[in-house]
């Protein structure tokens, strides 16, 4: 049985009142514990708690007690669910809507899916268990809708493609849309809503193994699933493909990335970045690519990060998109690279917890492959979509092996699932109060020298104030580290230690 404990600790100190909250939660085991999350108010994006998940302990009979742990912002503990799932069921999905949570859990060796709605105070809504067919089906995609969610799952029959349901809070279908193609496949690689519209990105191709490939940007009612709109995302001469996304208030679409010369999805190496901004009925208002060589290298003030960050055309994983008062926009991202490793390193990984997936399969197609996280990256456009700014902000390159079945993951959906487990540094943009400038906050994991990172993110001069939090708390070897958005002012703070099985919540104050 898990024990939460809450500590007040009131002092003194320079005449002022410090007021301090902590919050731990005992007997954690790593699977499928993927971090602490907040909880926002849909309206004011005010933090208004937090939760997490965990698998907990065998309870016999092929099953385990996965834990719903929602606390309020004050690191109260609400409630402790427990949810009873088969031992080899992994997390597919957690939404939380503003209203509700989803949790979808797969069993690919059942061929079973087990979706559970839960309300904002923990109590169960609804929980039910689907027989698959096949074991592709065993597997689905959740994102956060009005009034619901969206569910988007393969579909490999005589044709292949995809689905997108849209469900409520007692798991009841309100609309599905089901795509195929007459040769070949289609997928979902990214999905975005806002408050009455869908952004879905499509990718086709003629062969499941073949290096052409088609997307488009596809816009879809949030209370129907029809079609708005759809935007080819091949110009002609590169292919584009979003990672980050911003839906603003008159439903203008932005997004980044990176592109890819000719009709390709991948490559070892992108060839550049896009930004690309659409219309409410999907009109292109601007629209620009810049390579690495000619483009972005030129803007780069700092040398050695130059050489170290895109001297070989790097991947990025775009983060967020945010909108300065003066009508530009921001585009923060981290560059990453994989390969595939000649020798594994099980017992290192088991040690330093820097890994997902099946580590203990012993199968030979559980061959791991390294991906590294390496530096921020900063670029700004003006509304015209041309970039004015670029700035790489260095920092300590974190190594994860991927093992089954996240080692045949491509780039850009593998990134996807590795920031899903909380090993990229970045965690979210904030603002202090009475300020207007962003600051980049950051989650730096090295062991014993682990600490929370809060960067201005001044490009226009080419300079960032940096600022260490230093994790003294907790040893988090083999375990994780991560930050979250709480009051004005301040940061909430977690910590996961493997060697005690438990996590630490707690505030620090933000420092410049």
């Amino acid at each position: 049985m898990n024990k939460v404990f809450l500590f007040l600790i009131a002092g003194v100190l320079f005449c002022s009142s410090v007021f301090a909250q902590t919050a731990e939660i005992q007997n954690v085991r790593k699977r499928e514990f993927r971090g602490v999350s907040p909880i926002k108010n849909i309206v004011t994006n005010e933090v208004t708690g937090y939760y997490t998940f965990y698998v907990n302990e065998k309870v016999g009979d092929g099953m385990v007690s996965f834990n719903v742990d929602i606390f309020d912002k004050d690191l109260k503990l609400l409630k402790e669910t427990p949810v009873t799932i088969t031992k080899r069921s992994n997390v597919d999905g957690a939404e939380f809507n503003g209203k509700d949570f989803l949790f979808v859990f797969n069993d690919i060796m059942k061929k079973t899916l087990t979706y559970v709605t839960m309300d904002s105070q923990g109590d169960i809504i609804k929980k039910e268990t689907i027989a698959e067919e096949k074991r592709y089906a065993a597997t689905a995609d959740v994102f956060t809708a009005q009034d619901g969610f969206f569910i988007v799952k393969p579909i490999k029959e005589k044709k292949w493609g995809y689905s997108i349901e849209k469900i409520d809070r007692e798991l009841n279908s309100i609309w599905e849309k089901r795509v195929t193609v007459e040769k070949g496949i289609a997928v979902v690689e990214a999905v975005s809503a806002s408050s009455d519209r869908i952004v879905v990105i499509e990718v086709s191709k003629p062969t499941l193994m073949s290096s052409k490939a088609t997307a488009k940007l596809l816009c879809l009612s949030d209370e129907t699933g029809e079609e708005i709109y759809q935007y080819s995302l091949y110009d002609g001469t590169s292919t584009c493909m979003p990672s980050a996304f911003l839906i603003d208030k008159d439903n203008n679409v932005i997004t980044g990335g990176m592109y890819f010369k000719g009709e390709r999805w991948d490559d070892v190496n992108s060839d550049g970045i896009f930004f690309l901004k659409l219309d409410a009925n999907g009109e292109k208002q601007a629209y620009s690519t810049e390579d690495w060589d000619e483009g972005i290298s030129k803007y780069i003030k700092n040398a050695t990060a130059k050489t170290v960050t895109i001297s070989s055309k790097p991947k990025v994983l775009f983060h967020e998109i945010v909108q300065t008062a003066d009508g530009q926009y921001r585009l923060i991202g981290e560059t990453f690279k994989k390969n595939y490793q000649l020798v594994s390193m099980k017992v290192k990984d088991a040690i330093t917890g820097r890994f997902i997936g099946d580590i203990s399969n012993n199968d030979d197609s559980n061959k791991p492959i390294t991906f590294e996280i390496l530096d921020f990256i900063l670029f700004k456009f003006d509304g015209d979509a041309k970039m004015t700014n670029v700035s790489i902000i260095p920092k300590e390159h974190t190594k994860i092996s991927c093992y089954t079945p996240y080692n045949g993951l491509g780039g850009m959906r593998l990134a996807q699932v590795v920031k899903d487990f909380g090993f990229f540094n970045f965690a979210f943009v904030t603002t202090m109060p009475d300020a207007t400038e962003p600051l980049l906050v950051s989650a730096n994991f090295v062991d014993e020298k682990a600490y929370i990172g809060i960067n201005t993110i001044d490009i226009e001069n080419d300079e960032s104030k940096f600022t260490k939090i230093p994790i003294t708390r907790r040893t988090i070897k083999g375990g994780s580290i991560g930050v979250m958005p709480s009051m004005p002012g301040k940061l909430a703070i977690y910590v996961y230690s493997k060697k005690d099985e438990n996590i630490l919540i707690y505030f620090e104050d933000i420092k410049l």
